[in-house]
């Protein structure tokens, strides 16, 4: 069954998806909480060339991790073809992506905030939220050491100005966070130089030192919102 999803806010974009065989990339065991478009796609710069790259967060059974049973945290990345178009899919276990977000891990943020849902939900919504209200000046690092090794992939043969493009966007991206203590997915469309980039770096450096935000986020927050999560899983059974 194909389901097409138009794409909120800035982005009106559409995308034909197989959720039945998105799933296939999980086993019956866990259970989908929503379905995130991340990549050039949730930034409005994709091209004909453009990959669609997908993160399902899954949730394990609760049951199975007070077994003391094996869980995967994430389910490795798989490239396939489907449909005249590549996808790029990975997943991340909740407990995980938790996790991930009470370090300040860029990647996490916005695999809860992409503004291209593939399989929206109400736990995503109440997450994004959750997200939006507990920014933090740490993310400041995830955010910095994502821009310089997108700077360093410039130097990769057939992607020229491709580097630095993505790395302005991640830039950009941080500066908003930090300095207006918002999320907000703005494209680059022109063709930044070294010189460009490594200034926007000192001006993201700038707005760290300057931020209002408190230095971490509300850990006890997100570890409520899983533990109901959990509880929630293990009673229905």
């Amino acid at each position: 069954m194909k389901q097409q999803i138009i794409a909120v806010g800035e982005k009106n974009m559409k995308l034909c998806i197989d959720l039945q065989e998105l799933a296939e990339i999980s086993n019956n065991r866990m259970k989908t909480l929503f379905i995130s478009c991340v990549g050039s796609h949730m930034w409005g710069m994709q091209s004909k060339e453009s990959d669609i790259d997908l993160v399902m967060i899954y949730i394990a059974s609760t049951r199975a991790i007070l077994r003391a049973e094996r869980i995967s945290p994430t389910i490795r990345q798989q490239i396939a073809a489907r449909g005249g178009e590549i996808y790029d899919t990975l997943g991340w276990e909740v407990g995980h992506l938790i996790n991930q977000l009470i370090k300040g891990n860029v990647n996490a943020i916005w695999y809860v905030t992409s503004p291209l849902l593939i399989k929206p939900s109400i736990i995503q919504e109440e997450l994004s939220a959750l997200v939006q209200e507990n920014l933090s000046r740490q993310t400041y690092h995830s955010i910095k050491g994502m821009a310089e090794s997108q700077i360093k992939s410039e130097a990769k043969p057939g992607i020229a100005g491709k580097g630095y493009r993505t790395a302005l966007r991640t830039i950009y991206f941080g500066i908003t966070l930090l300095t207006d203590c918002r999320i907000c997915y703005a494209p680059v469309l022109n063709n930044p130089g070294a010189g460009e980039v490594m200034e926007k770096m000192g001006q993201l450096k700038e707005a760290y030192q300057a931020s209002r935000l408190p230095e971490l986020p509300d850990g006890e927050a997100f570890r409520e919102f899983l533990l109901r999560l959990r509880l929630e899983e293990m009673a229905k059974g």
